[in-house]
């Protein structure tokens, strides 16, 4: 009897209509809080106890300074001053060296507030603002401050702003929510914000004469996005559409009969890349991006991606010589040129448009499709005029617990910057261009569902890192990150000159306005949690699969059920299963990782006693006890995810214990472990009544965790205690992995073969000696559909099990052989007659170890391993294939070492079970099985429904098998005398690689490291 399903009674996401935090970000930005009389003025202070008035000078004729004027005036309200006394704020203007740079004059008599442009005024008194709450009473010392920026442009996203992606799909443009109210608006401004960003589509808006059906229903979009230029230009906000364009197009759409230059090359998918070689490509591009700028007058700027998200141009693709070749104009010019042309076209455009617009590139994906050299090359010859954006992250690495680990994009705990970035800086600088920084300030994928994380000790590093650099543009975070909070105002703090003197200056004086003289203790709080933050594991696995997110509402299972992780960034999976080392392997070891999660729990729990004992010595406004409910619930975030972790661990030790004490013991660490998690979820559930976007995450559109879901959680933990504790205790002398409670295990088994030492199997696929072992057949086959949202999009899908009489014919076959250092499998294709196969691929993926590393390889039809999807591959292993056709029969050998498996020699001596699948995927670019056009995976072990995961695709640890190894013992006898008992294995190990082979081999993008 299996125990209950743990996803049962799930409670619904709350619906949009009581998003009650979204109200708490338009209320007022400044509330009520009197000074006190305090001590009188001295010598060298102003004195404003009489209150200030604004005595403006300065020409407004477009009246933008209209909201900094009555900003300011609200803001001696709440002050208790009057807004009409006597001592005058004079806005004077003055010529200055660069736009928003500001000067702040206390005099005798007067305080002057001089500038070159509106925006400098308006940072001005923003900056007298703080300047006086900093002070706490009415008197400010005598002298002048002058600020200049240094990264100008600042671009943020609106929070809770429709992402235009599944499952929701929502455009902004046609929403009826009006997601810029003044209150937030003004929130964003006193932040340093000056530019936000949202999602367009070129089909959506622009008109032209190549695409007359786009833009057809656009004016209403149109419209919308002008009203949405001019609330925010009230601000001093500009507004910069972000999109990825030229979209590639189907490749049987009417307009490449129309115009066949502009057919590039082919993609999956069946679509076509957009030739911008062409002449009437670049017509195009230029086209549509003068419609934009002339119909929406006032945009700051276009952020556009043209490398590596998405398929745009011929030279987008994942591997540049590949899809270029293929396209008779792009094949015979450098990627870069192709891009430059590109960039050329959107720069022409805006230009005729509004002059004064700023073009950002960010090749997201340039790295990984280019490769670092190219990825530089490109960033030296871009048109001067275009602002080249990368990652800060990207191809870094941090050392941790000894090792150095690869890091990709989305780190806040990292200070940064990568090498790659720094080399494109440089080249960026050399051809005098601009160069932006693309960060994670509020938050990152290490942990979103707070909105920050207060450790602005980091955003100080990282900004004396971009000046550094000569970096003058930053975007805040991608659909997360951007929440107004203590790091978007460091961030404002350090985009201006003069740099504050060190950084414990900086952390005291960022504090001082909020905490007053109590801002040193908070300071040093904010210290304990950066050195916390610091050992953030440095996998990039845990941000997007940890239980930093949401661990408070992971269901717990005592018996194992080898259910998958869900994206932290999504809402449409279920809650995450036991298959912890999904969010580590082959990344850490589980020691590894329990090791550095304590050691940030413990630091995070130092730097809230501090904290909290500040916060009961004061009267706090909405913004103190915000910043003390974060940094608290990021305590219990970090400590669930420990006790998560640890739990997993015990439960692997428990099943492999000897000895009834001692699983008696395991068991009792066990229960405290999910007692203490109960105490977690009470002390979240009281912090999310006071804070209640806590558990939003902006980019799942939703909430990972809410009040009803913690109560549902908790009920669940009632329950393992009540029932599954109980279970184990009686049975505690039977429990073992492979079957707990002698439950039974429902998967497939199949017997693995041995060779012996004259064999020549391992070097001939069709030997004679392969039709001996027992042959597994695939016979599982399954395909996505569109799920429950209705819309046919690869990331918005269920993998369905296919009936066997509609499944094709082809199918895949294998056997397995081992000795004492490798396992080989020999990998049968079976087509039916006459059959052309499209692109695929096979995918073996093991267990071999409980708690990771498990490890994925990609073999071709032609024989060649590709590292392991996603981004972080499988560097330094040992494996090799071979692929050999007789007579229309295609046979792969393909051979890892056990060490490569992380298997020890004992366990193979004594005989073991190796969780494992094996998967033949096809790619719908060709449909020459019946496949109807798309993707379809044939699978040994049955498959089971489920969405897929970046990263992970459909990778289902529930979907494996068990590969029995046979005892090897006497193979060890026979080696120990012999010295090599199979020299054949070992030598398709030693041969020569060809270099693609031996990138592969090496770990691909990380081979460096």
């Amino acid at each position: 009897m299996r125990s209950a399903d743990p996803w049962e009674r799930l409670p619904p996401q709350p619906p949009e209509r009581a998003w009650p935090f979204a109200r708490e970000l338009q209320r007022p930005f400044h509330e009520r809080r009197p000074f006190p009389e305090g001590r009188p003025p001295g010598r060298r202070e102003l004195d404003f106890r009489g209150g200030l008035r604004l005595a403006s000078e300065f020409p407004d004729p477009d009246g933008l300074l209209e909201t900094a004027a009555a900003d300011f005036q609200d803001f001696l309200r709440s002050l208790g001053a009057r807004p009409e006394g006597r001592c005058p704020v004079r806005l004077l203007r003055v010529a200055t060296s660069v736009f928003e740079e500001y000067t702040v004059t206390v005099r005798e008599n007067e305080i002057r507030v001089s500038a070159g442009d509106p925006e400098g005024i308006r940072r001005g008194l923003i900056h007298l603002e703080d300047m006086i709450l900093a002070r706490g009473h009415f008197a400010l010392p005598i002298g002048a401050t002058r600020r200049r920026p240094v990264i100008r442009t600042r671009l943020s996203r609106c929070v809770y702003g429709p992402i235009h992606r599944p499952p929701k799909c929502r455009d902004e443009l046609i929403a009826r929510e009006n997601f810029y109210p003044d209150g937030y608006l003004n929130r964003l401004a006193h932040h340093g914000i000056n530019a936000l960003w949202l999602t367009i589509r070129f089909r959506d808006l622009c008109r032209s004469r190549i695409f007359p059906e786009h833009g057809r229903d656009g004016e209403a979009r149109l419209r919308k996005l002008r009203d949405i230029v001019r609330r925010c230009a009230r601000y001093g906000i500009r507004i910069y559409p972000f999109c990825i364009e030229p979209a590639a197009l189907p490749s049987r759409s009417p307009v490449f009969r129309k115009y066949p230059e502009l057919k590039g090359a082919d993609a999956p998918g069946d679509c076509s890349l957009f030739c911008t070689s062409s002449r009437i490509g670049q017509a195009y591009v230029e086209e549509a991006t003068r419609f934009l700028f002339e119909a929406v007058p006032g945009l700051g700027g276009l952020m556009c991606i043209p490398v590596g998200e998405r398929f745009t141009h011929c030279c987008s693709g994942k591997i540049a010589e590949e899809s270029a070749g293929r396209c008779p104009r792009c094949s015979r010019r450098k990627p870069w040129e192709v891009l430059a042309d590109t960039l050329a076209a959107f720069r022409r455009g805006m230009e005729a448009g509004n002059p004064r617009a700023e073009l950002i590139a960010w090749p997201y994906g340039q790295l990984v499709c280019w490769g670092e050299e190219r990825t530089i090359e490109a960033a030296a010859h871009l048109p001067r005029d275009v602002a080249l954006q990368h990652n800060f992250e990207t191809g870094g690495r941090v050392r941790q617990l000894g090792k150095w680990r690869p890091l990709w994009d989305y780190w806040l705990s990292w200070v940064g910057p990568s090498p790659i970035f720094a080399d494109c800086a440089r080249a960026v600088r050399q051809r005098g261009g601009r160069m932006f920084a693309k960060l994670q300030t509020s938050c990152s994928h290490e942990v979103a569902t707070t909105q920050h994380v207060p450790v602005p000790g980091i955003i100080y590093r990282k900004s004396r890192k971009m000046r550094a650099l000569g970096v003058s543009g930053v975007t805040l975070g991608w659909y997360f990150g951007h929440s107004p909070s203590v790091m978007t105002r460091a961030l404002r703090e350090t985009a201006f000159a003069p740099a504050p003197r060190n950084e414990r200056a900086f952390l005291v004086g960022l504090a001082r306005r909020d905490w007053g003289r109590d801002a040193p203790r908070v300071a040093r709080a904010w210290r304990r949690f950066q050195a916390g933050y610091a050992h953030y594991p440095g996998a990039h696995r845990f941000g997007y699969y940890g239980p930093m997110h949401d661990g408070a509402v992971w269901p717990l299972g005592l018996i194992p059920r080898h259910l998958p992780l869900a994206p932290t960034w999504r809402i449409v999976h279920p809650p995450s299963g036991d298959q912890i080392a999904e969010c580590y392997a082959p990344d850490f070891e589980i020691a590894e990782v329990l090791r550095l999660c304590r050691r940030m729990r413990d630091e995070w729990r130092a730097g809230v006693a501090i904290l909290r004992a500040v916060a009961r010595r004061r009267r706090l406004d909405s913004d103190g006890r915000e910043q003390v409910n974060v940094a608290r619930a990021l305590g219990v975030h970090f400590s669930s995810g420990f006790n998560i972790l640890r739990f997993y661990a015990l439960r692997d030790r428990l099943l492999a214990a000897e000895g009834k004490r001692r699983r008696s013991l395991l068991l009792h660490q066990l229960r405290r472990i999910v007692l203490d998690e109960l105490r977690n979820d009470r002390e979240l559930l009281a912090l999310c009544r006071e804070n209640p976007a806590l558990g939003f995450h902006s980019e799942a559109e939703g909430y990972k965790y809410d009040p009803q879901r913690i109560r549902w959680r908790m009920r669940q933990l009632k329950t393992l205690l009540r029932v599954e504790f109980p279970r184990v205790q009686r049975n505690i002398s039977r429990v073992s992995w492979e079957d707990p409670l002698g439950l039974g295990d429902p998967v497939r088994s199949h017997p693995c073969g041995a060779f012996d030492k004259r064999s020549q199997m391992a070097a001939d696929p069709f030997h004679p000696d392969w039709d001996q072992p027992t042959v597994a057949r695939c016979q599982n086959w399954a395909a996505p559909r569109a799920s429950e949202a209705r819309r046919a999009f690869p990331f918005n899908s269920t993998l369905y099990p296919i009936p066997a009489r509609r499944a094709p014919p082809a199918r895949l076959a294998w056997r397995a052989a081992a000795d004492r250092e490798r396992l080989v499998f020999c990998l049968e294709l079976q087509d039916p007659p006459r059959a052309k196969a499209g692109r695929e691929e096979i995918r073996l993926a093991f267990e071999p170890r409980r708690l990771g590393p498990w490890i994925r390889f990609t073999i071709t039809r032609e024989g060649r391993v590709l590292p392991e999807g996603g981004f972080s591959g499988c560097a330094g292993r040992d494996w090799c294939a071979r692929a050999a056709t007789r007579e229309g029969s295609t046979r792969i050998l393909f051979g890892v070492s056990w060490r490569a498996l992380g298997v020890r020699p004992r366990e193979i001596a004594a005989g073991m079970r190796l969780r494992m699948n094996a998967q033949r995927f096809f790619d719908p670019i060709a449909d020459p099985l019946r496949m109807a056009g798309r993707p379809m995976l044939n699978s040994w072990a049955p498959m089971r429904r489920t969405l897929p995961r970046n990263l992970h695709g459909y990778l289902d640890p529930s979907n494996y098998g068990w590969l029995q190894i046979a005892s090897c013992r006497n193979a060890q006898r026979r080696a120990a005398a012999l010295g090599d008992p199979n020299p054949r294995i070992n030598s398709i190990f030693r041969e020569q690689p060809s270099s693609s082979s031996m990138e592969d081999r090496r770990g691909g993008l990380y081979r460096d490291f």
